[in-house]
């Protein structure tokens, strides 16, 4: 008996699964066949990794910091340009040479893998308590006499004074049963080329050569801060290691379709291989079955690039504002906030206030802050238990001063504009201040 038509179409509808399904049944059954041979390269691969991580965190463990509160003289009239040069000084934190050979290649893989070895990094935290302010610099042990080079050569008359861990106070593991947390880590809203507002156009020239006439725009932070109770606690965390141009060239893209350029596409091996069989396949199936193309045919005209002048003037200035940045030294980074008070002390607009700040350094045109990993979360489903979780998460972070996995890139005149020690403008009390100069004895007092 002959099928029906709407037999017919179900049958040939239903031969393109059945046949996926079965080619499937048959990989997984060859699979199963030769688990053998294939799951001790993955666990291979898995112990490797584990074996990385673990050495790592043994690597981690073992180094030795020392945590420096910074303090600048009460009368100090210095320009932000004083504060970006010890950022430059610091650049040779976790700067390493780029390998020159295989052997060299080698050690660095070796040293990563085997050892555990990571670049190095500095922590920049600035930390409100009890209605008192504190700028500290946490560095690894070794890098000791460079930050006190730093500091001591821009700002002579300031106290750098070796401190304990401020988070040893804190356990290891908060009781929330207790205590709140409110944090986030903050991101870029656009690519890392783009900059952020900085400290230059926060400034005006007074009447003197070093007369300058600023909006801080740390003191609305610095306000938070210093308005904070005893039992209150909220610290900003900087994380900086020294890296090289590499982010520029991953950002040029980002400036090509700014200026309206053509997107240069990348190929990858696999991709030049397939394209040398498919174009060669193609030359013999045209010289076979087409006839040849005449040799006057005109080819594609590509889009032409627009000189520089005739660009958008908002896009020129733009581009200048990029390329002024690229040219300084520039920082992996990570940003972090931590606000922990008991529930009964608790404010949620502590945050809100703080974070609210690092939106002056926002551009429409260019860059700015928005929160990447935060326990204010308003969306989705268990948003209690996810808030918890981030809570741990940022918590430990902050107090273990990871370094993100993904950082940021911010040059030495964001990293200042973000984090120094406000003036004498900025009438917050609480912040620290010495109020004498320290001078040398007059000579001639007989020594014994």
């Amino acid at each position: 008996m002959s099928e029906t038509r709407s037999q017919m179409l179900v049958k040939c509808g239903m031969d393109p699964i059945l046949n996926t399904l079965g080619s499937t049944w048959t990989a997984l059954g060859f699979m199963f066949a030769y688990w053998w041979l294939w799951a001790p390269i993955i666990l291979i691969f898995v112990y490797a990794e584990a074996l990385k991580e673990y050495n790592k965190k043994v690597y981690k463990a073992g180094l030795k910091w020392i945590t420096y509160e910074l303090k600048i003289p009460i009368d100090a009239h210095k320009s932000l340009k004083a504060m970006e040069q010890i950022f430059a000084g610091f650049h040779v934190v976790g700067q390493s040479s780029p390998a020159k050979n295989l052997w060299e290649k080698y050690k660095k893989w070796r040293d990563a893998f085997f050892k555990g070895k990571v670049p190095d990094w500095l922590a920049l935290e600035m930390v409100g308590s009890g209605g008192e302010i504190h700028f500290y610099i946490r560095a690894i042990e070794k890098y000791k006499s460079l930050v006190e080079a730093q500091v001591y050569a821009q700002y002579p008359e300031s106290e750098l004074t070796p401190v304990a861990d401020y988070m040893s106070r804190f356990p290891a593991a908060l009781s929330y049963g207790e205590v709140n947390v409110n944090a986030l880590e903050l991101v870029f809203i656009k690519e890392d080329i783009f900059p952020i507002k900085t400290y230059p156009e926060f400034e005006e020239e007074g009447a003197g050569k070093d007369d300058v006439r600023r909006i801080d725009p740390l003191a609305p932070i610095a306000e938070t801060l210093g308005a904070l109770g005893l039992s209150e606690f909220f610290g900003i965390q900087i994380l900086a290691r020294s890296t090289g141009d590499a982010w520029v060239k991953k950002g040029q893209p980002a400036v090509d379709k700014l200026m309206g350029r053509e997107e240069k596409k990348k190929t990858n091996f696999a991709d030049s291989v397939f394209a040398g069989i498919e174009g060669g396949a193609r030359s013999v199936a045209g010289a076979i079955y087409e006839p040849a193309e005449p040799k006057d045919k005109k080819e594609e005209k590509k889009k032409e690039d627009k000189p520089f002048n005739q660009l958008n003037p908002g896009i020129q200035e733009i581009v200048k504002t990029i390329e002024k940045g690229t040219a300084k030294l520039a920082f992996e980074a990570g940003i972090r906030m931590v606000y922990i008070a008991p529930l009964d002390k608790y404010d949620d607009g502590r945050m809100r206030s703080v974070a609210g700040a690092f939106k002056q350094f926002a551009t429409q045109a260019l860059n700015g802050f928005k929160p990447g990993i935060s326990t204010d979360i308003t969306k989705g489903f268990n948003k209690a238990v996810r808030a918890l979780k981030n809570k741990k998460k940022i918590y430990k972070r902050y107090r273990e001063r990871a370094f993100p996995d993904k950082p940021l890139v911010l040059n030495t005149e964001e990293l200042t504009t973000i984090f120094h020690v406000p003036d004498v403008g900025v009438k917050t009390p609480s912040l620290p201040r010495i109020e004498t100069k320290k001078g040398e004895a007059p000579a001639g007092i007989p020594t014994v």
